[in-house]
């Protein structure tokens, strides 16, 4: 069953419909620029939504891609960018090769490959992503996406696990999305973001084994915690990318939240505990909203006024964020991370 996440019901009325953009904005890569290799369309006419894991001098991208809008049909692909280029805005001139990764192969994910969300759990790469299923042209019915967890093995990308709704709500759920797995050892926790039938949305921790191998396999998770709810100024929040550790048991999250006047996404940040075998604990929020659309490619495109985190890492230089521009291009940008955590220290709950 369901239980409330300790400092979770506190979050949202400490939150404010203000806006302080820390995000240093250090360059782009666009669709032209995006060459897919060993396909017979040479770019993408959008590429967006990027997980990330930095690997020594490089970072390891995987934006989601379309090549038609006739369905909009989703894949991932995987590219190589070199950490310097990004860092010294060059990253928007050049051009980088990409293969493709991910790739709509089953019932689960016939429609699309969406927004996939990249980490490591011990040393084993991962990807959740949100996969369109069968039914998903079906229109009021259940079950339209789920998340999917696929893991590189040998080399090659395998789909391990279908996330299907925690059995309480069974038959109440028109899509989840927004999905990763994180949590230390054997205690992890499935990060999603179900929309029941009634359009209302549950931000939502979940208990769950990961299988290691063996192919295909739909899993229910456990115990689920609603870790918030959306602030009186928001339609719905979601989770932004796997979090990275702060400090102990402490993870900085990155979420965002779509307003109900222009329906924007902007981003948000939590510090939530996540302790073995216990549920999650927020122990501080963002009182304002760290980064907004402000550039034009963040402003203008297939979803206008949107920025999409999907990837996050810590680094000597701050926080490297990956990110959806408008639905249409890939976007890099730092936070600084004293300025992250003095902005969760105005919102502190424990």
């Amino acid at each position: 069953m369901m239980a409330t996440a300790l400092g979770g019901p506190e979050a949202p009325s400490l939150r404010l419909y203000e806006s302080r953009d820390i995000a240093r904005r250090l360059g782009t890569i666009t669709p032209d620029r995006l060459f897919l290799n060993g396909f017979p369309v040479r770019n993408p006419v959008a590429a967006f939504n990027p997980g990330m894991i930095v690997d020594g001098r490089d970072v390891v991208l995987f934006p989601r891609i379309i090549v038609g809008y006739y369905k909009y049909v989703s894949a991932v692909v995987e590219a190589r960018i070199p950490l310097d280029d990004i860092l010294d805005g060059s990253v928007s001139m050049n051009t980088y090769s990409s293969t493709l990764a991910l790739t709509p192969s089953t019932k689960y994910d016939l429609w699309g490959v969406e927004d996939p969300r990249a980490y490591r759990l011990g040393e084993r790469l991962y990807i959740t992503y949100t996969g369109r299923t069968l039914g998903y042209f079906n229109t009021g019915g259940t079950d339209r996406t789920l998340p999917i967890t696929a893991a590189r093995l040998d080399g090659e990308w395998e789909k391990l696990v279908v996330h299907k709704p925690p059995e309480w709500l069974e038959g109440r759920v028109s899509n989840d999305k927004n999905a990763f797995v994180a949590g230390e050892g054997g205690s992890l926790l499935l990060f999603h973001r179900p929309q029941l039938l009634d359009g209302s949305y549950m931000l939502l921790a979940s208990q769950l084994q990961l299988p290691q191998a063996g192919g295909m396999v739909e899993v229910r998770p456990g115990r689920s915690w609603l870790v918030m709810e959306p602030a009186s100024f928001e339609v719905k929040i979601g989770w932004g990318p796997p979090p990275v550790r702060v400090r102990g048991r402490d993870y900085l999250f990155l979420l965002h939240g779509v307003g109900r006047e222009m329906q924007a996404y902007r981003v948000f940040a939590a510090l939530i505990e996540l302790s073995p075998g216990e549920g999650p604990v927020v122990k501080a929020v963002t009182r304002r909203y760290l980064m907004e659309p402000r550039e034009s490619y963040e402003l203008y495109g297939d979803r206008p006024y949107t920025v999409f985190p999907c990837g996050l890492a810590s680094t000597r230089w701050g926080l490297l964020v990956s990110y959806g521009g408008a639905d249409y291009v890939v976007g890099f940008a730092l936070l600084d991370m004293d300025e992250v955590l003095g902005e969760l220290d105005r919102g502190r709950i424990y």
